[in-house]
């Protein structure tokens, strides 16, 4: 997501509902907007910042 971009993902990412919990096989994911998940949650979003950075040079 950029400057170039950001209108769309607005656009079509808000929804007038958001999910507050999330269950896949039995086991809460998600639980009051709060992932359940054994991750560190900084890291991720910071690697995934630097590996779409990446993906859009590509385009």
């Amino acid at each position: 997501m950029d400057a170039s971009n950001f209108a769309g993902h607005l656009i079509f990412g808000i929804s007038q509902s958001t999910v507050d919990t999330t269950i896949a096989a039995g086991r809460v994911l998600m639980e009051g907007r709060k992932l359940k998940l054994n991750i560190h949650e900084e890291e991720v979003s910071a690697k995934s910042l630097e590996l779409a950075a990446k993906l859009w040079e590509k385009f």
